[in-house]
């Protein structure tokens, strides 16, 4: 379903419908996924189409920018190590509108698949609101399906001088670059500080030149996908999330 579409079109997968069709003047968006129905009008010239994966937090709402990911098992890494390790993330899929190669393309709609909910990091009187998901630990690549779950690759560093016990990450969506083709792929990285605090980024190094806009993992090219955050501008936002209570 990812990729580039020239109205008209009409596309199905995993019980998602999403179709542009000719309507007078304009084109009608119209997209289905059980009983959720949108149904939009677009004026002017035919424009492209793109569907791709983006940060898991617009959906029910804009709640939060912040992802919490809960660990299955709790991880102990020695200090001074660095391991690597693989976790889910939840998709939301995001539906834009290209008008040119040289402008920004506009969000049209955003959905998802995958379960919604919330908690609280830190807490109660001065914590932080975040999406919450759950994930096993892999050691490798796992297989999954790329309209519900991403790969996130963490790199796990203990810079601390004690053992560090960690169930959590939380993680900022203004940092996030997704990629995908035929899987959805982000890379991150947890530096722990000290036995009570962490912090999170995001980890890239897309090709340049003809390729820019691209990744290689794994002998793998994968596309960068166009984020919802990513196209704003806030001017200054914390690209790096801070986890003072705890991990």
């Amino acid at each position: 379903m990812y990729g580039y579409y020239d109205p008209p079109f009409s596309v199905e997968q995993e019980g998602i419908s999403i179709s542009v069709e000719k309507t007078g003047d304009g084109w009608t968006y119209k997209r289905t996924f059980g009983n959720d129905e949108v149904e939009k009008l677009i004026l002017g010239d035919r424009k492209r189409i793109i569907i791709n994966p983006v940060e898991p937090l617009n959906t029910p709402k804009e709640i939060t920018p912040n992802l919490l990911i809960e660990f299955e098992k709790t991880l102990l890494l020695a200090e001074g190590d660095k391991k690597q390790i693989f976790l889910t993330f939840p998709i939301e899929i995001g539906v834009f509108i290209s008008e040119s190669k040289n402008k920004s393309p506009q969000l049209l709609d955003v959905f998802s698949l995958a379960r919604q909910k919330f908690t609280l990091y830190g807490e109660v009187s001065n914590g932080v609101v975040c999406k919450h998901w759950r994930s096993s630990l892999y050691s490798s690549f796992p297989s999954l399906n790329p309209l519900q779950e991403g790969v996130m690759e963490l790199t796990l560093r203990n810079v601390s001088s004690d053992w560090a016990s960690i169930s959590k990450a939380v993680f900022s969506a203004y940092g996030m670059k997704l990629y995908y083709d035929g899987d959805v792929f982000m890379k991150a990285r947890m530096d722990i500080l000290n036995r009570n605090t962490a912090e999170t980024g995001f980890e890239m190094q897309p090709l340049n030149g003809e390729m820019k806009g691209y990744l290689v993992k794994d002998q793998k090219i994968r596309k960068e996908a166009f984020g919802v955050y990513g196209l704003r501008k806030l001017g200054f936002v914390p690209l790096k999330f801070y986890m003072g209570w705890g991990f």
